[in-house]
């Protein structure tokens, strides 16, 4: 996860430009956020980079500088646009500024009825500092797809059975969930990218296709907003030693995936739902060449 932040404000030069690189170096520094600064609109294709960014970002800081000049508009139209997205888009986590003698106009005045008043930057940046904490905005946070936990199968061992013949298995899944109120993730998809051995050694998963959905038939699914699905990462046989996959691929007999000793392995997967960033998470298996009951996994990042 990376917790990035989308900044809207103004960015006419010297001064609105030097505000926002300094209020996303803050966020980077302080917070270890990422941040986005939409640019200068220029055409169609800067509009659809903004509405991306938007959707893969997890949070919204808002600024509304003040514009002096009596031949201008008193504030940017293109943050109070980019303001307007966002809510249509479910953003729960925003925090608003707005500087001295800018008007409470626009989408502004319906949505955020009390924006933080900032008069200096150095006002400005110190306030950002102390609700970005107070607000709790972490880099381990994410309003797209996130692994809520993982566990084994209570049911355990399950009677399975697919393309490759029946087998007894005890089964550790995976719940991802959809965070995003507004979209459905869409064609939903998980593979075993690469494994980590014990010794260290990295080696991509020769089986690259996509693993099966608990509770369905199939290997891709729709979650719905603000809900979940449960995929099988691995399981380990009850009469046969090493460590599988319930993927599409459809060699026969099905192998295992790791058919060592003992030891902890990383098992490191990657999710890919339309109109999501990718999903990457890492699960630390302590695999015990004995016996199955004592298979211990936990997410690790």
């Amino acid at each position: 996860m990376s917790g990035k932040v989308f900044i809207s404000c103004g960015q006419r030069p010297p001064r609105e430009k030097s505000i926002a690189d300094k209020v996303g170096e803050l966020l980077k520094q302080k917070f270890n956020l990422d941040y986005y600064l939409a640019y200068k609109i220029q055409g169609l294709n800067d509009i659809m980079k903004i509405t991306e960014e938007l959707r893969s970002s997890d949070y919204y800081l808002f600024i509304d500088f003040c514009r002096r000049d009596k031949e201008d508009l008193p504030c940017s139209l293109f943050t109070h646009q980019e303001l307007a997205l966002a809510h249509h888009l479910g953003f729960k986590e925003i925090i608003s500024f707005q500087e001295k003698g800018a008007p409470l106009e626009g989408f502004l005045r319906y949505i955020q009825a009390n924006p933080e008043p900032f008069e200096s930057e150095d006002e400005l940046l110190k306030k950002i500092e102390e609700l970005v904490k107070e607000r709790g905005w972490t880099s381990n946070y994410s309003r797209n797809l996130i692994v809520r936990q993982i566990f084994p199968n209570p049911k355990n061992p399950w009677q399975y059975g697919d393309q490759t013949g029946p087998s007894s298995d005890y089964i550790w899944h995976a719940e991802i969930e959809n965070r995003r109120p507004d979209v459905a993730a869409v064609n939903t998809v998980c593979i075993l990218d690469y494994i980590e051995f014990p010794n260290g050694k990295k080696k991509h998963c020769d089986d690259r296709s996509y693993l099966k959905w608990a509770g369905q038939i199939g290997y891709q699914r729709t979650i719905l907003p603000e809900d979940y699905g449960t995929l099988d990462i691995f399981a380990v046989r009850a009469d046969q030693t090493g460590i599988y996959l319930h993927s599409a691929r459809d060699v026969t007999p099905r192998t295992p995936i790791i058919a060592a000793s003992s030891g902890n392995y990383r098992l490191c997967y990657k999710v890919f739902s339309e109109g999501f960033p990718l999903l990457s998470f890492v699960v630390k298996v302590n695999y015990q060449h004995s016996s199955p009951n004592l298979t211990r996994a936990k997410l690790v990042s």
